[in-house]
């Protein structure tokens, strides 16, 4: 997947080198995990020590951003339903939980140099390689081209914006179907 992402970015930036091109979209797909929940996990815990004073979160891959929802008794909780996330790597509970370790649902984004799991490259990948595509036609190079940099920004912000709403629904790829109602 990342190799057709670079195959991609090159045939608008084509004297870029590659390695060049992986870092830009290193970059981006940061980026875009940060700013839009994009890569939201469900494997294994979440938080360890949440019976103690100093719990941990802990992303199964890349870094914590966002607690999304916690299972904690049985039920799924949502921030300001039991805990205050004041910090990627802080959290407080207003009751102690009972049991030391919490699953849940966690936003993250990849380290930096990394790359977020196929799944988020393959779904939004069209919107990470434009953003890549912007922050390498504005470097000093002889491909530099601020004009055609600011489209691949604006189609970069709308991709942040399309997974946003994404995120917001849950994730969800079909929309809402209303019954027409029978004409009579």
């Amino acid at each position: 997947m990342l190799d057709d992402l670079i195959d991609s970015v090159a045939l608008e930036v084509p004297d870029a080198p590659r390695a060049t091109i992986r870092d830009m979209l290193s970059w981006a797909s940061r980026e875009f995990c940060t700013e839009a929940d994009a890569w939201v996990t469900e494997e294994g815990p979440v938080i360890y020590g949440a019976d103690s004073d100093y719990p941990l979160i802990v992303a199964p891959a890349g870094e914590a951003i966002r607690i999304v929802s916690l299972t904690m008794d049985g039920r799924m909780v949502t921030q300001g339903e039991g805990f205050e996330q004041r910090s990627p790597t802080e959290i407080v509970f207003s009751q102690t939980p009972s049991q030391a370790v919490i699953s849940g649902r966690l936003a993250c984004r990849p380290k930096r140099g990394d790359f977020p799991a196929d799944g988020v490259l393959s779904r939004w990948g069209e919107p990470i390689a434009d953003g890549a595509r912007w922050r390498l036609l504005l470097l000093p190079q002889s491909w530099r081209d601020p004009e055609l940099a600011s489209y691949y920004q604006r189609r970069f912000l709308a991709g942040i914006t399309d997974a946003k709403q994404q995120s917001r629904l849950g994730h969800a790829r079909g929309g809402a179907r209303v019954q027409m109602r029978r004409f009579v």
